[in-house]
């Protein structure tokens, strides 16, 4: 019954179609050193590094990249340090058909980096550190600037500044995405300006406080009067819809790490809902690009195609 009222279901957009951009992200970017081990290791013990690379991702910079290349016009804000990642992160960024005409060098900072440790069975372990320096404040972004697109994708890390930036979206006609993986003092306010409101599983039971996840998702809905939905790992993702929580399966295939593949569900989703189909067509899209990127090393190197996504879901 749940999938049929999904199938029947639309999200009705009314966005404005004159904008520059369709889509328009501000948020991460990050270079992330991707180490691969056979099992994790335990306490006071010695691993061998299977392989080591270094890597493009962060969350909203890895969505971004998925929406261009699945043929939105997109437009990335964010900043990088003036070291080594950052140039690197940069020159990353720039490979992607993108805008990023407006990612700031800021100077003397750090940029954004991970250590992510991957075991055999493709399970990530994220370390990461941020540069205070690369934040944003509200005085720091421009009306102009998030409103050159029909759709605003953030993901919270600078938190004021992403509230301005959706309550300006909300003032433009813009729908308002949110990508947000921790629970911070105005996370609730943040996520009362969304309109699609898609976290983790855990997030959600972090935010409300209730371990049973089908509660903690209804809790989370309950802040927004936009979509909720959670996603789920391997298990796909869980909707809200009239008050009912649907499942809605992934797809199972064989892993090399899952880095990003939260990152690239967003993107996923953002594509799909400017496709204007139905709501379970456009979760269970975003279910199949975010396992087949599974199969790839790191976050935007895991980026599939968008014939493959069609590909899966036919098969």
């Amino acid at each position: 019954m749940g999938r049929q009222k999904l199938e029947a279901a639309y999200f009705e957009l009314d966005i404005p179609s004159s904008r520059p951009y369709d889509v328009v992200g501000f948020g991460l970017n990050c270079v992330d050193w991707v180490c691969r081990i056979s099992d994790f290791p335990v306490q006071n013990s010695k691993t061998r590094i299977r392989q080591t690379k270094r890597l493009g991702g962060g969350q909203v910079a890895t969505a971004m990249a998925l929406c261009a290349r699945f043929g939105l016009r997109s437009r990335y804000i964010g900043r990088v340090g003036d070291d080594e990642n950052g140039r690197f992160s940069l020159k990353d960024l720039k490979r992607e058909p993108m805008d990023v005409s407006l990612v700031e060098i800021v100077k003397d900072a750090a940029n954004q980096y991970a250590f992510i440790i991957v075991d055999g069975s493709g399970s990530r372990t994220i370390l990461w550190e941020r540069d205070e320096k690369l934040t944003y404040n509200p005085r720091e972004i421009r009306k102009d600037w998030i409103g050159s697109g029909s759709v605003l994708h953030l993901d919270g890390q600078d938190e004021l500044a992403a509230i301005q930036c959706a309550e300006w979206a909300r003032e433009l006609g813009m729908k308002v995405c949110i990508d947000v993986d921790r629970v911070q003092d105005k996370t609730s306010e943040l996520l009362a300006l969304a309109d699609f409101v898609l976290p983790t599983e855990n997030f959600a039971r972090e935010l409300t406080g209730k371990q049973n996840w089908k509660e903690a998702v209804l809790g989370v809905a309950a802040i927004t009067e936009g979509f909720t939905a959670v996603t789920r790992d391997w298990r796909g993702c869980a909707a809200v819809w009239e008050g009912e929580v649907v499942e809605v399966p992934s797809f199972r295939m064989s892993v090399v790490d899952s880095i990003g593949a939260g990152d690239i569900f967003h993107g996923a989703f953002i594509y799909a809902i400017l496709q204007g189909w139905n709501v379970w067509r456009c979760l269970r899209f975003s279910n199949a690009a975010g396992a087949l990127s599974c199969r790839r090393w790191g976050a935007r190197g895991g980026i599939p195609a968008l014939k493959e996504v069609h590909d899966l879901l036919k098969n």
